[in-house]
């Protein structure tokens, strides 16, 4: 419908030509009455014109706004959902930074509108203007048709010289203006940090050097547009110029008809005003080509594993059988360093797998492959028997629940981020109050004025770490996991808040398996089993008790951590 409408505003400017030379005509005339009439006649003609303009121009600027609107809407909601739907590896690569990703969502969206907005409607109208314009010219006079076809090119070659000049310098532009939004988010996402570093200099000096580029090529942009354009403007005088002249030759020396050689003029004169309007679309089309291959580049990135994928058998009936068999795995991005060698670890339904060992040796890289972020290079992830890539990866995660180092809470209420991912039908008021309960955090709740409705601010900033882990662990037990993984929760706590936390991980761990990360050994000493890692294998296995007997790596560990207390 956008495309019919531009046809007919493009049939405006050649009829506007007619009628104009019409008007002329009747001026030349003597008798009154035939000018009255005549010219009454015309002027209405200007009235049709204009309504027909008017109502051309409304409903294409409208249906290529919707189709333009329509189309972002889509592309940012496949975008977002393609960027949810990536394995943890690819936000690993630096490439795929959240300042970047977000950059791409908010700025290469909207530029991918501007080539189907109504910038797009004025090149229709002005190809079918220009069209008919010419073949009005060749039907009057064919001779001054074909000098003014031969001149008019000329104003198409400063579109041409600032297009190039867009093409070449828009993709180094584009990644100067990610870098600047990547270094602006981190900034701000940790203001305290840079606050504490005073590092807030160096940012602005980061900041400002990724904009120099943009600025330099946009300031020689601006002098190349304003040549060109000045170009592109002034031609038609010159082409003017030529063509009245031979205009008069035709007259005088080969007897053509006055208004024939004016009609055929303005037939091609009004009709290449058109492509004025049209030029404003090709520097916007560079930007929208640019943004559109970056953006189905990431459309057509195809995740290792597909978060939301809906493929797999149901995880709701696993009892919680852990089992890691000869795993060999290196991180995508470091690819020479292999993290896990041939690591075999079980754990029974119901019970405590702790696993320690030095940092680095693979601790929080068994969690990732449980959690199935990454895929190992080989050996099998199983639970139940069965391979996690087996199942529905929503449906496995669902059963599991993760309390890490630094959980983050969102800027919400504490109730909402205790049931946060939850349906309404999941949970009910008396799981929430049981929940935080169990996590030893029911007796702070009910102590704050607006109690479980209490915003934490952004990233649980309001509240101490061990609150918030104690949060992140009513989080976890309200969805009543099958395994239970935690991920050193409490080595960041001071001595009070890690006891309490500590009885609150004692009681969840109850009933459900557990695998649990720490370099606090007196925290695992209940453990069912105990697996010390040591570059990437198990040196050890056993009960707390039977691996001091054994005084070999866990007891050096256990001896170390003794001293340092002492």
């Amino acid at each position: 419908m956008g495309i019919i409408m531009s046809v007919i505003q493009g049939s405006v400017f050649p009829a506007f030509s007619l009628v104009f030379t019409q008007v002329l005509n009747v001026f030349a005339q003597t008798d009154p009455n035939k000018v009255k009439r005549d010219g009454h006649f015309w002027a209405m003609m200007y009235l049709v014109l204009g309504g027909v303009m008017a109502f051309s121009i409304l409903f294409q600027t409208a249906f290529f706004g919707m189709t333009a609107e329509r189309l972002t809407s889509r592309i940012r909601r496949l975008l977002f959902r393609n960027i949810l739907r990536q394995d943890i590896s690819y936000f690993d690569e630096t490439n795929h930074s959240s300042g970047k990703l977000c950059t791409r969502l908010a700025s290469d969206c909207p530029n991918v509108k501007s080539a189907l907005d109504y910038r797009l409607g004025s090149v229709f109208s002005a190809v079918v203007s220009v069209g008919a314009g010419i073949v009005i010219a060749f039907v009057f006079c064919w001779e001054m048709a074909l000098l003014v076809c031969a001149i008019f090119p000329l104003g198409g070659i400063g579109q041409a010289l600032e297009m190039k000049y867009f093409q070449g310098k828009s993709s180094e532009e584009s990644k100067e203006m990610e870098n600047a939004g990547k270094t602006a988010m981190e900034a701000i996402e940790n203001i305290r940090t840079v606050q504490a570093l005073t590092l807030e200099k160096r940012f602005y000096d980061t900041f400002e050097h990724h904009l120099e580029t943009p600025h330099k090529l946009s300031l020689r942009k601006a002098i190349v547009q304003g040549i060109t354009y000045g170009f592109a403007s002034s031609i038609f005088f010159f082409l003017y110029a030529a063509a009245f002249r031979f205009g008069v030759f035709l007259i005088v020396k080969h007897n053509k008809k006055p208004m024939n050689v004016l009609r055929t003029l303005y037939a091609i004169s009004f009709t290449a005003g058109s492509m004025g309007f049209a030029s404003a679309y090709f520097p916007e089309y560079m930007k929208a080509k640019l943004a559109a291959g970056l953006i189905f580049k990431m459309l057509e990135t195809e995740p290792k594993v597909d978060n939301m994928s809906d493929s797999g058998d149901s995880a709701g009936s696993i009892r919680g059988h852990v089992s890691l068999k000869q795993i060999q795995f290196a991180y995508p991005q470091r690819k020479d360093v292999q993290v896990l060698k041939g690591l075999n670890i079980e754990a029974q339904p119901g019970h405590t797998l702790a696993l320690v060992g030095p940092s680095g040796c693979g601790k929080s890289t068994v969690v990732s492959l449980l959690e199935r972020f990454y895929e190992p290079l080989s050996g099998a992830v199983q639970i139940d028997g069965k391979s996690i890539a087996d199942y529905n990866i929503k449906d496995l995660r669902s059963q599991m629940a993760l309390v890490s180092q630094e959980p983050i809470l969102f800027d919400r209420s504490i109730k909402e981020n205790i049931v946060y991912g939850l349906k309404e039908t999941q949970y009910s008021e008396e799981s929430i109050h049981r929940a935080a309960t169990l996590a030893n955090i029911s007796s702070f709740i009910s102590e704050l004025p607006d109690q479980y409705n209490t915003r934490v601010g952004e990233k649980g900033t309001q509240l101490s770490g061990g609150q918030k882990q104690r949060i992140a662990i009513a989080r976890a037990l309200i969805r009543n996991p099958k395994i239970l993984l935690l991920d050193e929760a409490t080595s960041a706590l001071d001595t009070e808040s890690e006891k309490v936390v500590q009885d609150a991980l004692d009681r969840a761990r109850e009933g459900r398996t557990c695998i649990v990360i720490a370099h606090r050994l007196a925290t695992i000493v209940n453990a069912d089993c105990i697996a010390v890692v040591n570059h990437g294998q198990i040196v050890e296995m056993g009960t707390h008790n039977e691996l001091i007997e054994k005084r070999g790596t866990y007891f050096e560990l256990t001896e170390k951590q003794n001293a340092k207390k002492q």
